[in-house]
């Protein structure tokens, strides 16, 4: 029958049913004062749970309709499902994500695996989600802002979960030979530059060494580009 009666603390119904559902009557549904986006709906004169305006819109919701169990249950899961793609839009409005980083904040929120699978695959369609623009644009801004080497960034877009083929390729046409050791010659020179007053020439090859490989560039590549750094200090001191 009814629903024992519960409200929050401003004094309106909370959007949770208040106990097990049970089949009854719609007698009211009314536009929350605090959200005049969500509904609440009462059944045989008790709340029940709350919906969203477009969701009670959609169903004809209204005073007189009968309402069982099952049908109850699945306006909720709809619901769920709506509160889950409006979290996980939240989410990636915010800045870019992966699909990964996605699913685990709806996990987060408690949502379950299927209803996690609808929203991702809504954000999917309507183009929030692109791991492969995700990887792309993460490379471009990484090297420019921090000089990552290509072995960084692809630990951390693995890491992010973006699948291992997606990194591979992307990196990989980010980083052709010719550009690859360009980028590391231009950050040794960044910090062979900055250590211009250690004295010790030995502690300063080895800071630009570790500096590189912190960076994920291979270490025979450090040792070519320090090769190079030398020589250029060489001659400019010549001329």
């Amino acid at each position: 029958m009814g629903f024992r009666r519960r409200t929050n603390a401003s004094g309106e119904h909370p959007d949770e049913p208040a106990r097990e559902l049970c089949a009854g009557t719609i007698t009211r549904v009314a536009q929350q004062k605090r959200d005049p986006e969500r509904v609440s709906v009462f059944i045989d004169d008790e709340f029940a749970f709350g919906l969203t305006l477009d969701l009670a819109a959609r169903e004809g919701l209204k005073k007189g309709m009968p309402l069982s169990t099952e049908a109850q249950q699945a306006l909720l899961d709809d619901e769920k499902g709506h509160r889950a793609r409006a979290v996980a839009l939240n989410y990636v409005g915010c800045q870019a994500r992966t699909v990964e980083e996605a699913r685990r904040k709806l996990s987060e929120k408690g949502y379950r695996n299927d209803v996690i699978d609808d929203a991702v695959r809504h954000l999917l369609d309507y183009g929030y989600l692109d791991d492969e623009a995700y990887a792309k644009a993460y490379v471009k801004s990484r090297f420019s802002g921090s000089g990552y080497g290509p072995r960084r960034l692809s630990a951390d877009l693995i890491k992010r979960g973006v699948d291992r083929a997606i990194v591979e390729r992307v990196v990989s046409e980010a980083f052709e030979d010719d550009e690859l050791r360009e980028a590391a010659l231009q950050q040794g020179r960044k910090r062979w530059a900055a250590l211009e007053h250690e004295t010790d020439l030995r502690k300063r090859k080895k800071k630009v060494i570790d500096f590189l490989v912190r960076r994920r560039f291979d270490y025979g590549l450090a040792h070519q580009i320090l090769d190079t750094l030398v020589e250029e200090t060489d001659t400019e001191q010549a001329d």
